[in-house]
């Protein structure tokens, strides 16, 4: 694997691990917890971060088409835990099998057109693809430690 590619693989799995390490140590109540019915949960965010990987690196750098409806990630039906986590561990191994054979060089070229239609910049690199979704991991992760804390405060004030 190109040194480069291999670095960034390394900080996707990392933060992927300190997501996933928070979300084990949360029982079912607090994964389907939100602040109210126009919040989402843990759950649904992580549903919702395996079919952006899915997109982001399966689609725009690899070329495998991830056949998403984005708005079905978003609703509150609360998804199963067993369910949620196999589709991250899925997007997961589609990231690791299209990454390993990706260069750094490879990159450079234009993510696929069927992700980055109205997405800045107009024709976005493999690689802009690839910051995006790092990027948007990151905001995510952030978004569910900070759902989890809110729900262990308000469920042990109940």
């Amino acid at each position: 694997m190109d040194i480069a590619v291999r670095d960034i693989v390394e900080h996707l799995d990392e933060v992927w691990t300190l997501l996933l390490d928070a979300v084990k140590g949360a029982d079912d109540a607090l994964f389907q917890w939100s602040l109210g019915p126009e919040y989402n949960s843990a759950a649904i965010l992580l549903r919702h971060l395996a079919g952006s990987e899915r997109m982001w690196i399966g689609e725009a750098i690899g070329g495998i088409p991830a056949r998403r409806n984005r708005d079905a990630e978003f609703v509150h039906d609360s998804p199963r835990r067993a369910d949620v986590l196999a589709s991250v561990e899925e997007a997961r191994a589609l990231t690791h099998r299209v990454l390993a054979a990706v260069t750094v060089e490879d990159l450079q070229a234009p993510a696929a057109a069927s992700v980055t239609r109205g997405t800045p910049p107009a024709r976005p690199t493999k690689m802009w693809a690839l910051l995006h979704y790092l990027e948007h991991l990151g905001y995510h992760r952030g978004q569910t430690l900070l759902i989890l804390k809110q729900g262990r405060k308000a469920m042990a004030g109940r």
